[in-house]
């Protein structure tokens, strides 16, 4: 657990959430390239899983020739993605939107095959076990439902079931229209002011270099903000979109709340954010 420390005292760290339902997953692609291209999001998305890509695309080759364009491209782009990986570096590759879209569309539109082949199926990391023996009186098992609100940490949240699981970044505050930078500012200035931690700064007496004082709520806002995104496919054959962010202190939430509600408003996806206690 992280802790952010402001000038004598400590919080203790959290993070944050956010799930959305896909009521149609034969057009889970599309919904989900039209959030991430919905304006709120940097046009950079990282692979931090590569796994279920290759075990997709073998899924694929084993049914044989493709049965239409779209597996084909499917294909394609699968083994383009798969080409850049590279063992040697810890590094996550970049995968673009149209990627994105076909491999989701073709998940949503043969998931209970999916679901039967076990693709998805992974079994617990080496860190994930010690922490289910230590805090789980059940042993986990591949293929029962992840409920990613259970877990504290993102790290102690099981892999089994993931489709896609992608780093991404929501866009600074100054890439935003002028009324929806006044309201981020506005938002974030607020929680700020309500948990002191304004009041505390401004008696560091800092200033920039110009001579002024800091405003640090512009400074926190004009900053990219990370968050993952991982698609789930359910024991059900359902699926759910889920990702975290570290609430480390920043007291940023209302703005990845306010960011992620425009991104998903935009995109047609309803969106639950709420923080992990």
């Amino acid at each position: 657990m992280l802790r952010a420390h402001w000038h004598g005292y400590e919080i203790d760290s959290s993070e944050a959430a956010y799930e959305a339902q896909v009521p149609q997953p034969e057009q889970m692609g599309t919904l989900l390239r039209g959030f991430l291209t919905s304006g709120y999001f940097v046009r950079s998305y990282y692979l931090l899983f590569e796994t279920p890509l290759v075990r997709l695309r073998d899924f694929i080759l084993a049914q044989g020739e493709p049965e239409d364009k779209r597996t084909a491209k499917t294909l394609e782009y699968l083994e383009k993605q798969i080409a850049k990986f590279d063992p040697s570096t810890w590094k996550a590759g970049r995968i673009g939107v149209q990627a994105i879209e076909a491999i989701l569309n073709y998940v949503g539109a043969h998931r209970q095959a999916l679901l039967e082949a076990g693709t998805f199926r992974f079994d617990l990391t080496e860190e994930q076990k010690e922490y289910w023996q230590e805090y789980s009186d059940e042993e986990f098992q591949p293929g029962t439902l992840v409920r990613e609100q259970d877990f504290y940490s993102e790290d102690e949240i099981p892999l089994d079931g993931v489709v896609l699981f992608l780093g991404c970044s929501l866009v600074p505050a100054n890439k935003l229209t002028p009324q929806e930078r006044k309201r981020a500012y506005r938002l974030v200035h607020r929680s700020y002011k309500e948990s002191g931690l304004l009041d505390e700064l401004a008696s560091w007496g800092a200033f920039t270099g110009r001579g002024g004082p800091r405003d640090y709520v512009t400074e926190a806002i004009d900053r990219r903000q990370y968050l993952s995104l991982r698609v789930r496919l359910n024991p059900d054959a359902t699926f759910i979109v889920a990702g975290r962010w570290h609430d480390d202190g920043q007291f940023i939430y209302p703005l990845y709340d306010y960011l992620l509600g425009l991104a998903a408003k935009k995109a047609g996806v309803k969106l639950e954010v709420f923080s992990i206690c």
